[in-house]
């Protein structure tokens, strides 16, 4: 399943921007999504202003509507970006060649440094999605759903070959999801030592509970 990594145009973008027009380099880009999710966690969507971006960047507000359509559009780049993000990190764990046991607690250390790495992003994620539009609601849903659909098969599989205890599918991946995203309640980041503690004690749980024991049988 390939991953693009260019969001999709809006009709907006398209008519704005000719084709021979340079893109955003990569470095700009990341800096107006890191400072713009930062802003979102500390103001909320609504009292977040295109002034308040822009002026973080030290921008005017011309500069910003040439880099960006909307504040809604913004957002909907923060939920793309970390869509293919995890959905490339996701596929990678679940196609390499390690056993299925090694490949779940490597699902639990990507969730753990997505949830210390990109903490305010995740925030802003279950707080503001209303305010996305329609169409970027659907194609935000289609993105995942199929991370679901990804994850689901993963947990399937690891069952009907006796790796993983039975369990609903849906379920199984919320739980393991869930727990790794209460590291967002954390007030301070651990640094490095903890965060690899964490992990690894993370990973102890979500393998006792979902491991089968030795000679299970389904």
């Amino acid at each position: 399943m390939a991953v693009s990594r260019n969001r999709p145009a809006t009709p907006a973008r398209r008519a704005r921007r000719s084709a021979a027009e340079p893109a955003v380099p990569e470095s700009r880009r990341r800096e107006i999504l890191n400072k713009a999710v930062r802003l979102m966690e500390e103001k909320g969507f609504a009292a977040m202003s295109v002034r308040h971006v822009a002026d973080a960047l030290d921008f005017s507000k011309a500069n910003f509507y040439h880099h960006v359509d909307s504040k809604e559009e913004l957002l909907y780049d923060i939920f793309i970006d970390t869509l293919q993000y995890s959905l490339g990190h996701i596929e990678e764990i679940v196609a390499s060649d390690q056993s299925m046991p090694d490949q779940l607690r490597a699902l639990v250390a990507f969730y753990v440094s997505l949830m210390l790495d990109r903490r305010a992003v995740m925030l802003v994620w279950f707080k503001e999605r209303a305010h996305l539009s329609d169409a970027h609601k659907k194609e935000v849903g289609r993105l995942e759903e199929e991370i679901g659909a990804r994850l689901e098969h993963f947990y399937g599989s690891g069952i009907a070959a006796g790796h993983f205890m039975p369990m609903g599918l849906d379920v199984m991946r919320l739980a393991v999801f869930g727990m790794c995203f209460q590291l967002t309640k954390l007030h301070k980041r651990p640094d490095r030592a903890a965060a690899a503690s964490i992990t690894r004690q993370l990973q102890d749980l979500a393998c006792g509970g979902l491991l089968a024991p030795a000679g299970h049988s389904l």
